[in-house]
């Protein structure tokens, strides 16, 4: 059993990170408690430590995605400067067919700006999210723990009221369920914002012959 020791690391390892990074969970098992369980008894805990390590992955995932979307809005805006100096010259040129290309490339960019600001809104209500389904992750732990040393009635269950801990878990859930509204309405603005790229996109492809206007490739 020896070799399995690392997993009881991780455990109190994550626990520690929670507890330091936000405001966790209110009811929790003193680790003092924990620790009178067997090794194998504390083994038991896998099932609920793997579905926090989801709920920390889904949360580094969002924060991922949310440093790239803003990664691509300075990328477009860069874009968006190009066309905009270009139209100026090409219009100083009396270049009227590339002044007119250039105008396209720039509205198009715009629109995509504005595709991203709302897609990075819809990120961050997302991120919300995912912090209150980790903290429902962080409360489903300790009722694991509460209801594991319960069970096995080690020095100091009898201070344990799984009552107490079960609400905490109805609490966050609610909270998370709340939260999945905020998600929906940024779709909503997600979708609208989309739409008027996909149309000044077009709008460029029609005009360019093709040459510009893809909304996957750099123009």
């Amino acid at each position: 059993m020896t070799g399995r020791l690392p997993r009881i690391a991780v455990v109190a390892g994550i626990a520690a990170v929670m507890a330091a990074c936000a405001s966790g969970p209110r009811k929790r098992v003193d680790g003092s408690v924990l620790e009178k369980l067997t090794i194998e008894n504390r083994l038991l805990l896998f099932e609920a430590e793997n579905e926090l390590n989801i709920a920390v992955d889904a949360r580094y995932q969002v924060l991922d995605e949310i440093e790239q979307i803003k990664v691509d809005i300075e990328r477009a805006r860069e874009k968006l400067e190009v066309a905009e100096r270009d139209e100026d010259l090409f219009e100083r040129k009396g270049d009227n067919e590339r002044t007119m290309l250039a105008a396209l490339r720039a509205e198009t960019q715009r629109t995509r700006i504005d595709y991203l600001e709302a897609r990075l809104d819809w990120a961050r209500e997302r991120l919300k999210v995912e912090d209150k389904r980790l903290l429902v992750a962080e409360a489903q732990f300790e009722l694991a723990k509460a209801r594991l040393v319960k069970k096995n009635n080690v020095p100091g269950a009898s201070k344990i009221d799984l009552e107490d801990f079960e609400g905490q878990v109805d609490k966050y859930r609610a909270k998370a369920e709340a939260a999945d509204r905020d998600v929906e309405d940024a779709l909503v603005k997600l979708g609208e914002r989309e739409e008027a790229w996909i149309q000044a996109s077009r709008a460029l492809q029609d005009a360019s012959g093709g040459a510009y206007g893809s909304r996957w490739l750099d123009d």
